[in-house]
């Protein structure tokens, strides 16, 4: 899951998108049934975050950019994540 989360583009130029459910820091549960991978302002590999944009259905980003731990994404692309 975290080789296909740092995954930002796929070969023919488009972005790369997946489902999501995750648990934020302040334990608000999210679920995105389209979302793509996006940088954040710090280093993801150290904090053990990545950054989830949800997007529409063309792929087209529609709000802002969620800090997710690793350790609390839920489920992605409706797979449940075993840690």
């Amino acid at each position: 899951m975290l080789r296909e989360l740092d995954i930002k583009w796929l070969p023919n130029g488009k972005r790369m998108l997946f489902s999501v459910k995750f648990i934020t820091k302040s334990g608000a549960l999210h679920f995105f049934p389209i979302a793509c991978c996006r940088g954040l302002r710090y280093d993801m590999r150290d904090a053990r975050q990545r950054g989830i944009q949800p997007c529409d259905e063309f792929g087209n980003p529609i709000d802002h950019v969620y800090p997710a731990g690793i350790d609390a994404i839920i489920q992605y692309n409706q797979m449940e994540v075993i840690l």
